[in-house]
């Protein structure tokens, strides 16, 4: 027998307006930059990078408008998931009292890694632009730790938040 859990559609926080606002602008920023770099840029440009943050891979400037449409893509797939917060896997078990403050949080948990993803390719492209130029591409080492630190970091706290509130 399959558990049916309740049907809440939560409303959308002033948080999530804003968060979804900045994304937006996120996604702005980063075809902005695609736009401008693609002519700017010569044609091999740095594309890969490595644990050490320096360039380990170089292609074409058609690259730069990968991170725009994937961006804009997951910007879109997440936005449609958070509207049916019934369909997700929870850490903890649902029930008719805490389903919709389970739903609320896993959707500000996705508002949060949505506007993080933005903003992490939005920076990305904007060093792909920015070191395209120099001798020795480099994102720095810490570039991969921070960024999973972030993320990692606001799935942890949305979990948390998820066990106090069962």
């Amino acid at each position: 027998m399959t558990y049916q859990r309740p049907v809440f559609f939560p409303t959308q926080t002033q948080q999530a307006k804003m968060l979804n606002w900045i994304a937006i602008a996120g996604i702005v920023a980063l075809f902005g930059t695609a736009i401008h770099a693609w002519f700017a840029l010569p044609e091999t440009i740095p594309i890969h990078f490595g644990f050490d943050g320096k360039a380990n891979g170089w292609g074409s400037k058609n690259f730069l408008w990968l991170f725009p449409v994937v961006c804009f893509l997951i910007y879109g797939m997440l936005t449609v998931v958070s509207r049916y917060p019934q369909t997700f896997n929870y850490a903890v078990q649902i029930t008719e009292e805490n389903a919709l403050r389970q739903y609320q949080i896993a959707c500000s948990m996705l508002n949060w890694l949505k506007t993080e993803m933005v903003w992490l390719f939005a920076y990305i492209e904007w060093q792909i632009f920015y070191l395209a130029n120099t001798e020795t591409p480099n994102l720095g080492i810490w570039f991969l730790p921070v960024s999973l630190m972030i993320i990692f970091g606001t799935i942890a706290y949305w979990l948390f938040q998820s066990f106090l509130a069962r």
